[in-house]
């Protein structure tokens, strides 16, 4: 699972069809999948179990069966509940799939809303024809039967105007406050992002926040759920893993393009998050976010 890495540096789909549905029931580490954000929007359906969403600083209570909507780059994670299983959908998709190629009145009345401010940043989906209509488009995009995409690109429009045109839950207003700890922590990850193969220290970081490094650590812990160091080993391991799957390079040229100087230390850290060892991980081909 890649997803922990901000910006995500990476195209759900492709160019002509930019969706792709992501199918999770293992954790990641400790966690479902860290906070990440993209320039895509996002249904999540929970199948089974019990889960904790986060987007920004606002946790949710997700139970089997429920559908829910994440805004266009807003910070996102899910995590775990007291060990138990689960199953849950993510389907990302950039809004260009669903736009007309010339500006026109579905895009001026209705697509242009889930980009605005005030459209919640995460919202439910509560109507039976919603659940209805997402198994459907999962069902449609696994099978990939000839036409499949156009089935897809319909049922898209048909679960966004159900959310469109449920007002029942309220308009979702982030503080000043809340946006400006928001956007530290993007700058953060994302200042991880790109210098994954250096030196990074707490310092450096609580630099960068203009922090102190004890308040910072607090800081950081109290929105992202781990501390600085977990999160940039995750960061880490996660980029190892994708180098592991796409390239044939060495294990310990592999850790150190992402910035472990020892070769024992990445992989115990790969064992602890991953629960198997880089080679096994590299001979199960197993999948990755």
């Amino acid at each position: 699972m890649e997803a922990s890495i901000l910006l995500e540096n990476r195209m759900h789909g492709d160019t002509m069809f930019p969706i792709r549905v992501y199918t999770v029931d293992y954790l990641d580490g400790e966690v479902i999948f860290n906070l990440h954000w993209h320039p895509e929007f996002e249904f999540l359906y929970l199948e089974e179990g019990e889960i904790t969403f986060q987007v920004g600083t606002n946790h949710y209570d997700l139970k089997q069966g429920d559908i829910c909507s994440i805004r266009c780059e807003e910070l996102h994670g899910a995590y775990p509940v007291k060990g138990r299983s689960f199953k849950l959908h993510a389907i990302v998709f950039h809004l260009n799939l669903i736009k007309s190629f010339t500006f026109d009145l579905i895009d001026n009345e209705y697509l242009d809303h889930l980009h605005a401010i005030d459209f919640p940043p995460f919202k439910r989906l509560q109507t039976p024809r919603a659940k209805v209509l997402l198994q459907q488009l999962l069902d449609t995009y696994f099978n990939k039967a000839y036409g499949f995409e156009m089935e897809v690109k319909g049922y898209l429009y048909l679960i966004l105007a159900d959310l469109l045109r449920d007002n029942s839950q309220n308009v979702h207003h982030v503080s000043p406050e809340v946006a400006n700890k928001l956007n530290i922590i993007k700058a953060i990850m994302q200042y991880v992002d790109n210098h994954l193969d250096q030196q990074i220290t707490i310092a450096k970081l609580a630099e960068q926040a203009q922090m102190s490094e004890g308040h910072f650590s607090r800081f950081f812990k109290s929105i992202v759920r781990m501390t600085p160091i977990e999160y940039v080993n995750s960061v880490r391991i996660n980029k190892a893993c994708e180098l592991l799957k796409k390239t044939d390079k060495k294990i310990i040229e592999v850790a150190m393009d992402v910035g472990f100087d020892n070769q024992s230390y990445f992989i115990r850290t790969f064992k602890k998050q991953r629960k198997c060892s880089p080679s096994q991980f590299r001979k199960d081909g197993i999948d990755i976010w």
